[in-house]
C-alpha cells in the first residue's frame, strides 16, 4: 500500500479504532466534528484512502450518506498463538488470526492455551484475551515472560524483598519463586474463549 500523510493515518486509525470498540462505522459529519476539520475535508481524506487501498469509499448519491467498509484484517483482537500452562517452554508466537470482539482496542492481544497448569480454571486449548499492562493487584493471571526468554501463563503474587511468585491453579504444578528483575509481564488476564466461540469469532489470515 501508499504510504499515508499524518492526517491521513490519523483519520484512518480513528475509524479503525471506532469500528473495533463499536463493530460499525460511524456517522460521517459527527466523526468529522470529533476530528475537528471540516466534512469536506474529511471526505477528501477517505477518497484519498480509498485510492490507497485503505478502505472502500462508496457515494450513493445526493442526500445520501457514502457507504464507508474497512478491510476486516483492520479490525480485531490479534490472536498470536499458544502460550504454555505448564512447565516453561520457548512461546510459539505465530499469528493465526484476529477475533472479531468488539469494544477492545490496540492494547488487547489473544493467545491459546497450551498445557494444563492452569486447569480447571483454563483448559488446553481456551483462548485467553490479555491486556497490555501491568496487574492491578496481587493473584492476577498473567501471561509473563522470564529472563527475557521463556513465557508461561500463571497467577501474578507479590511478595517481600522484591519477590514473585508464579501459582499454577492445578496444584500438581509446583510454584515457582524468582525475583521482579527477572519477570516481565506481557499480559493481564481479561477473558476467556472456549469452543464454538473461537470458531465463531476468528478470522484466519491468509
Amino acid at each position: 500500500m501508499q504510504p499515508l500523510s499524518p492526517q491521513q493515518r490519523k483519520v484512518f486509525d480513528r475509524l479503525r479504532d471506532f469500528e473495533r470498540r463499536t463493530g460499525e462505522t460511524p456517522e460521517l459529519s459527527a466523526f468529522a466534528r470529533g476530528l475537528g476539520i471540516h466534512y469536506v475535508s474529511l471526505k477528501q481524506h477517505l477518497l484519498a484512502l480509498d485510492r490507497k487501498g485503505y478502505l472502500r469509499f462508496e457515494s450513493r448519491g445526493r442526500g445520501r450518506s457514502p457507504r464507508l467498509t474497512l478491510p476486516d484484517v483492520a479490525t480485531g483482537v490479534p490472536l498470536l498463538g499458544s502460550i504454555p500452562a505448564g512447565p516453561l517452554t520457548d512461546p510459539a508466537a505465530l499469528a493465526e488470526g484476529v477475533l472479531r470482539v468488539p469494544g477492545l482496542g490496540d492494547d488487547h492481544f489473544a493467545l491459546r492455551v497450551d498445557g494444563d497448569s492452569m486447569a480447571d480454571a483454563l483448559q488446553n486449548g481456551d483462548v485467553v484475551i490479555l491486556e497490555r499492562g501491568t496487574p492491578e493487584r496481587s493473584g492476577a493471571i498473567c501471561a509473563v515472560r522470564i529472563d527475557d526468554d521463556e513465557v508461561t501463563l500463571k497467577y501474578l503474587d507479590h511478595g517481600a524483598d522484591d519477590l514473585l511468585t508464579l501459582r499454577a491453579h492445578n496444584p500438581a504444578y509446583p510454584d515457582l519463586r524468582l525475583h521482579a528483575s527477572r519477570v516481565q509481564v506481557d499480559g493481564v488476564y481479561r477473558g476467556l474463549l472456549r469452543g464454538d466461540a473461537v470458531t465463531a469469532l476468528l478470522q484466519t489470515l491468509d
